[in-house]
């Protein structure tokens, strides 16, 4: 990535530190093989499995990987479209609290196969995503705060700031 000037080592240690968090409880495509050589290993040896269900399992296989393939690159998709959208991330401190940042995705890159959200100066894994919030709403709820911080005279037509008054003033 060196072409973009983009600082590698923030991306890498986004990465780890995103590895370190996922579920370690899903089966994936390794997991599947894992337990294919296990059974492999253990089987009877009076009676062993045919060639047959070996071939049904490796088809199995093949099936799970290119599910999880095509299910990356629908997700790679979609995550590459939220270039220019403003975004609510769920990010976990080293703690495990949840903390919100939200921001504007300046860009987003590929590292060894994740995808990441550039957001002010920081990377944030795709997998932190809470929300995505459409520019027309932020707006909106900016023209509603200026038309409660703003009140019409109604003797003159102008308008003027609310000021709240507080106790002692």
């Amino acid at each position: 990535m060196a072409g973009l000037g983009i600082d590698t080592s923030a991306v890498s240690n986004v990465a780890s530190a995103n590895s370190k968090t996922e579920n370690k409880n899903s089966l994936d495509k390794d997991a599947f093989l894992k337990l294919l050589v296990t059974q492999m290993q253990y089987q009877d040896p009076m009676e062993p499995t045919s060639n047959t269900e070996y071939m049904s399992q490796m088809a199995q296989f093949s099936s799970v990987e290119q599910m999880q393939n095509l299910t990356s690159t629908i997700t790679s998709g979609q995550t590459m479209s939220l270039t220019g959208q403003y975004v609510i991330l769920n990010v976990p401190d080293a703690v495990g609290n949840i903390d919100q940042v939200s921001g504007l995705v300046d860009y987003v890159t590929v590292q060894d196969g994740k995808t990441y959200f550039h957001i002010g100066d920081d990377y944030y894994p795709s997998d932190y995503l809470d929300s995505v919030v459409s520019m027309d709403y932020i707006e909106h709820l900016a023209d509603q705060a200026k038309v409660e911080n703003t009140s019409v005279d109604t003797s003159t037509g102008t308008e003027g700031t609310v000021v709240e008054k507080v106790d002692g003033e």
